[in-house]
């Protein structure tokens, strides 16, 4: 080991950071002005101290800095000293030197203070900037996702709009063939399959609808909670026997604005969609809760399955999309696209292995009262139409032949028009008791054949038909149609939305 001899007989006070000389049991010997300034002591005061008093941090380790420095030459360390003006991170470079014959410690301090904060500044800097690149990747991914349902949503009206159209002709062609009581039972027990297959078929084209945010809604002020506990026996029958059900209502007299049906498809769809893939248990629990400061009605669904993968994840409210056998995927979808129209929201909290909880936030509706149960009056017969001339206006050329043979079949006399102009044509040269018309026509749509109507025929009876069954007025118009009917149809639907509006006139 190198011998400093007469060290002690330097002056510390010229050396520009704190230096101290101690003993080897940390006694200190002498310390300079520097290592004052940094202990805001005189260094007078500090000979006589030991490092275990005046920095615990390095006298807890002592000893093994000391070994280390006989072995490696120097030892290094970092501490904290608190002293009168706060708290000072240290860097301390201790090694051993002979004065005068006898091993003592020498020790040089760095404050490393401001280097600290500055790369804690540094780290808390990037993290904030790591923070946002992944909030910002999180949005445009959330974006991305919303894109795409949005293009999908457009692409499912489309598709379930001219499937509509086909199926008029099955359902209400089928319909009204099983009226003829001379065919073989044969015959209309077959028709009466056509009948239920065309149904199901529609049942699908809703949902696409609903996905797509094109479904018909007929808003009013719903008891959501009342609704859910009306669902009960529904919900035991959609769930396997030896699943446990478990539905709480506790969100009490929250009133949503929303479309029955629908609110009920949203709820049996998720429980349907938890009964897939739970192992024995489906939680199903309301409450309210507040939202930035608004109240909303929380619909949660639990399951405790296999959960959901984060792949699978990003594709459960896509149309068409499922991992089951023999599922059609259209469930979630049409939840999404309902639940969006009620200007709310679905969030998906599920971990692979632990199990899948939904939840649906719809606002409430404050101070509203929920609307009575709708009466059904009873349909009434079947009337021939004699004398009452009829114009149907459709693009589809099934379509229009369907409702022309359907009205015939009543004695009706109708006219029938390929689009709305040439409707507008007719409506202004020919005198009509009822116009039955199409709304998504290309150039001149079914609410301006209304619009026409109304002008050169205040009495004449409007109903409007569509696939896609958003509205009854017109963008721009407060006419409104006397009637509205969903397609497909059957001819009995068709019957009575005629006598309806017929009725008394």
């Amino acid at each position: 080991m190198p011998t400093r001899r007469g060290a002690a007989a330097f002056s510390f006070d010229s050396i520009p950071v704190a230096a101290l000389l101690l003993e080897l049991d940390g006694t200190i010997r002498t310390a300079n002005a520097a290592t004052g300034r940094i202990v805001e002591r005189p260094p007078t005061k500090l000979v006589g101290m030991t490092i275990h008093e005046l920095a615990p941090g390095i006298g807890e380790h002592w000893e093994a800095l000391l070994e280390s420095a006989r072995i490696d030459g120097q030892a290094v360390d970092e501490t904290r000293f608190d002293g009168p003006s706060g708290r000072r991170d240290l860097q301390v470079v201790l090694s051993i030197i002979e004065v005068d014959g006898q091993p003592m410690v020498q020790a040089f301090v760095i404050d490393i203070t401001a280097r600290r904060a500055a790369e804690e500044a540094a780290r808390t800097a990037r993290r904030i900037a790591e923070e946002a690149a992944r909030a910002r990747a999180a949005a445009d991914e959330k974006l991305a996702a919303e894109q795409r349902l949005e293009s999908l949503g457009l692409v499912a009206g489309g598709i379930a709009h001219d499937f509509n159209n086909l199926l008029v002709g099955v359902l209400a062609e089928a319909s009204a063939a099983r009226e003829d009581f001379s065919l073989a039972e044969g015959t209309r027990e077959a028709l009466r399959r056509i009948e239920a297959a065309a149904r199901r078929m529609a049942q699908l084209t809703r949902q696409l609808l609903a996905y797509a945010g094109r479904a018909q809604f007929v808003i009013v002020p719903v008891a959501a909670d009342e609704l859910v506990d009306e669902l009960r026996e529904q919900l035991a029958r959609v769930v396997r026997p030896e699943v446990q059900l478990d539905l709480s209502a506790g969100a009490g007299t929250a009133v949503v604005e929303a479309d029955p049906g629908l609110l009920r498809q949203v709820v049996l769809s998720l429980v349907a969609n938890a009964a897939d893939a739970c192992r024995g248990r489906i939680q199903v629990s309301t409450r309210e809760i507040s939202r930035d400061g608004a109240p909303f009605w929380q619909l949660e669904v639990t399951d405790d399955g296999a959960g959901i993968d984060p792949t699978t994840l990003a594709h459960i409210f896509e149309p068409f999309f499922s991992t089951k056998p023999g599922h059609h995927g259209l469930g979630l979808s049409a939840v999404h696209g309902i639940v969006r129209r009620l200007a709310g929201d679905v969030e998906v909290d599920t971990r692979v292995g632990e199990g899948s909880r939904f939840r649906v936030h719809v606002p409430i509706a404050l101070g509203a009262e929920p609307a009575p149960p709708a009466h059904t009056d009873p349909i009434p017969s079947i009337a021939k139409l004699t004398g009452t001339r009829v114009l149907v206006v459709d693009d589809e050329p099934s379509v229009r032949a369907t409702v022309r043979r359907l009205l015939e079949r009543r004695g009706a006399t109708v006219v029938v028009a390929a689009d709305g102009l040439e409707a507008e044509a007719r409506l202004r040269d020919e005198r009509f008791n009822l116009v039955v018309s199409d709304v998504a026509m290309p150039g001149c749509t079914g609410y301006d054949v209304l619009v026409t109507a109304r002008a050169t025929q205040p009495d004449v009876r409007v109903v409007l038909m569509s696939g896609y069954t958003e509205k009854v007025r017109g963008e721009g118009s407060e006419e409104e149609a006397d009637a509205f009917i969903e397609k497909p149809f059957t001819a009995k639907a068709l019957d009575a939305t005629i006598d309806e509006i017929l009725k008394g006139k």
